[in-house]
């Protein structure tokens, strides 16, 4: 099917695509063998023109980031086997295929034009569901119902289009709804937003900027009494075999963890 996407729903495209092309490789991180579907089979979009523009290290990004979220939501539902997952702006992810463990309920939240195309490639299940909101109108946290053994938010490459500000009261929102609940979701720091845009921009995707970027996620914590984070890390630096990766992405990946450029931040809400 074509896709008719653009702003910031069309840089969904960007992850699918760097996860997919990294897959096909032999990698040590992750095999994301539904995005490679996707891309090959399921969409029709111009993707060499997005390659163009993107990096090894790039590609790299998304794939691990997936596969940092993998490994919280595996460990999460060791404890809560039957738990709720909700993926905040879920565009074309493919989390749930890798990590289901036949008892979850997942939900998928993103904008009515993504999840109309979603929907058609990934098409609902008795536990896989959609909600076509906009995360910043929280009614949709209405459509969250019967939490039974825990709930756990993820967002992978979201938050930054938001003002920080809507980020502080989306957080707060989930803290009053949610007691007990955990979110899992990445950062970026300043300078890393502004490069972000450059490589948006070069890609030929209009009107998707990035806005906002922390260069010390743990001052997230200051932002609301309920909220506890219990861990906080470099993007990378939970990353083994990194060699495999070649000299150049090696070096790029130290660079970032060194200067907090991306981030992983896991929070409660108390």
């Amino acid at each position: 099917m074509k896709t008719d996407l653009s702003g910031v729903s069309e840089t969904l495209l960007i992850a699918l695509w760097g996860r997919a092309k990294v897959s096909k490789e032999d990698n040590p991180v992750l095999k994301d063998s539904k995005a490679i579907e996707i891309v090959e089979n399921l969409i029709e979009y111009d993707f060499e023109r997005l390659d163009k523009h993107l990096q090894k290290y790039t590609n790299v990004v998304w794939l691990i980031r997936a596969r940092m979220y993998d490994d919280t939501i595996r460990r999460f539902t060791v404890e809560h086997p039957k738990a709720t997952i909700v993926n905040l702006g879920a565009g074309l992810d493919t989390t749930f295929f890798r990590v289901d463990n036949d008892s979850l309920k997942w939900y998928d939240l993103d904008l009515p034009d993504v999840i109309e195309i979603r929907k058609k490639i990934m098409p609902e299940t008795d536990r896989m569901k959609c909600i076509a909101k906009s995360l910043m109108d929280t009614s949709w946290m209405e459509d969250i119902k019967d939490i039974k053994d825990g709930i756990l938010f993820f967002s992978g490459g979201v938050l930054e289009y938001f003002e920080e500000t809507e980020t502080k009261k989306l957080l707060s929102e989930l803290a009053d709804r949610f007691h007990g609940g955990e979110i899992v979701f990445d950062t970026m720091s300043s300078f890393m937003v502004a490069q972000g845009n450059k490589l948006i921009k070069d890609s030929g995707i209009e009107n998707a900027f990035m806005k906002w970027g922390i260069d010390d996620p743990k001052a997230i914590s200051k932002w609301d009494s309920r909220i506890t984070v219990l861990e906080s890390y470099p993007l990378f630096s939970r990353t083994e075999n990194k060699d495999y990766w070649g000299q150049d992405v090696v070096t790029a990946m130290d660079i970032i963890d060194k200067t907090n450029g991306a981030c992983i931040v896991h929070l409660k809400f108390n």
